[in-house]
């Protein structure tokens, strides 16, 4: 894992822990979350690399088609650096993910 996406993945872990959430790294690269009423929360750094890794959009459809044990949709949540962000929403925006509900740009990592 790179060193930016390893800060990121950081963030995001320290994010939910604060919320008092139990907040753990998974292999695929993102962080899990259980939060109130047993929301389990999906964090995702993105690093300038992905937006150029041509299985990355798939990549983002899976995880946003990711459900609960009762079915409903896990929340995701992505954590761009500064330097995509830009290019992040337009993918989000070209594969009508922002319309969705669930999966939402986190924040900029400045």
């Amino acid at each position: 894992m790179g060193d930016r996406r390893e800060e990121l993945r950081t963030l995001l872990e320290g994010q939910y822990s604060s919320y008092g959430w139990k907040a753990v790294p998974a292999d695929d690269g993102t962080v899990r979350a259980t939060g109130l009423n047993g929301v389990i929360w999906i964090g995702l750094p993105v690093v300038a690399e992905d937006l150029e890794d041509p299985a990355f959009e798939v990549r983002l459809l899976t995880l946003s088609d990711e459900r609960m044990p009762r079915g409903e949709l896990c929340p995701l949540e992505l954590l761009p650096d500064e330097t995509c962000a830009n290019k992040l929403r337009a993918v989000l925006d070209r594969l009508r993910l922002n319309e969705r509900g669930h999966v939402e740009i986190y924040s900029v990592a400045a």
